[in-house]
């Protein structure tokens, strides 16, 4: 789930700009159906083209989005538009060193679309939900490696890409976390955005807990990296889709958001997070690095990751229910949020900050 400029999305094509599209990409094509797909929080939507013609594939996704501009923005929304789309190059540079993403067929700019490779309807969420034991591990085992492959694909670079020139680091770091103070405690709380500074208490231990996130190892980091965000295509590979907003981050944010996201406490119980955590360890061994020799220090370092992520994703709930007036995933998904937020801080021993959350709001009770 992307939350990095969230606003309301003014993204729209029409049926004849699309048949036009199609049509220069595969010359004599017929558009059949036109199928909107359910969206997410983010700026982009998504179209399923049902298509006839001898050169076009039987399906297609057309990616629609602003053609104001937006779309080049850094994640962030600090410095100059990016030269192209970020979808674009992110897609390149990862297909470059094998990580399975999407096929570009045809891009459209100026229209807000992009043609793509549709991947089919099979996140890996709903796979490892519906699966026996084993076969959950064998899966989630996967997207383990290719998390590992991907996360160190910054120090195999054969080309540059944007992701390469920018690091989720101090400044972004707090500045989610004073989203989380803002936002997410501020509608937890009933009592609407509050104004940065409103409790110090909060915010400083808020503040630190960042600061242990500042200092762990780097790599190419996803930054949206869970199982909705991986699909099983009809040949049972795995795929990596929405990765645009992709840049250089803490190695074990991604980890923690593949392992404890909003809904995957259905399909990934303590026992399987620890088995798949040394998982992660291995790994990145086999991909040349070794970030974190001692297990105790990693543990650690995964649960800091686990509970800075928890927090900003509640605070980006919080912006979605005040600012766009879209309450649903705070009042779905912040609970249980919440819950992983708070059993990090038990591992951590993290009494302090614990205590604060439980004070302030239910949803950490």
């Amino acid at each position: 789930m992307n939350f990095g400029r969230i606003r309301a999305s003014s993204a729209a094509v029409s049926n004849e700009v699309l048949k036009d599209l199609a049509a220069a990409c595969w010359p004599g094509v017929e558009i059949l159906a036109e199928r909107p797909l359910t969206g997410d929080a983010g700026t982009r939507s998504y179209v399923r083209l049902r298509l006839r013609g001898t050169q076009a594939p039987a399906t297609a996704l057309a990616m629609l989005f602003s053609a104001d501009g937006s779309a080049r923005a850094p994640e962030e929304g600090d410095g100059p538009p990016q030269i192209e789309l970020p979808f674009v190059n992110m897609q390149r540079f990862l297909r470059e060193h094998e990580v399975p993403v999407p096929e570009i067929y045809w891009v459209a700019e100026s229209e807000g679309c992009l043609l793509l490779e549709d991947l089919g309807d099979l996140p890996l969420a709903q796979a490892a939900e519906k699966a026996e034991d084993s076969e959950r591990e064998v899966l989630m085992k996967q997207a383990v490696s290719l998390l590992a492959k991907l996360a160190t694909a910054d120090s195999r670079a054969k080309s540059a890409c944007f992701a390469l020139e920018q690091t989720y680091g101090a400044d972004a770091i707090a500045r989610e976390l004073q989203i989380t103070a803002t936002h997410g405690l501020g509608h937890a709380q009933g009592v609407g955005i509050r104004p940065a500074g409103a409790d110090p208490e909060l915010e400083s231990a808020l503040a630190a807990l960042g600061k242990r996130l500042e200092k762990q190892p780097l790599g190419l980091m996803h930054r949206d990296y869970h199982a909705w965000n991986l699909h099983i295509d009809p040949t049972d590979q795995l795929r990596v889709i929405d990765f645009q907003d992709a840049t250089r981050g803490p190695l074990l944010y991604d980890l923690a958001s593949l392992l404890t996201d909003r809904d995957t406490d259905r399909f990934v119980n303590p026992e399987l997070e620890s088995d798949l955590l040394v998982y992660w360890h291995e790994e990145m061994g086999r991909c040349g690095q070794h970030p974190y020799p001692d297990g105790n220090e990693l543990r650690e370092a995964y649960f800091v990751a686990v509970a800075y992520r928890t927090l900003r994703v509640i605070g980006r709930f919080g912006v979605l229910a005040l600012e766009l007036e879209k309450p649903g995933y705070f009042e779905r998904y912040a609970p249980r949020m919440a819950q992983q937020t708070m059993r990090a801080l038990d591992n951590l021993g993290e009494e302090e900050l614990a205590d604060l959350l439980f004070q302030r709001s239910p949803i950490f009770s």
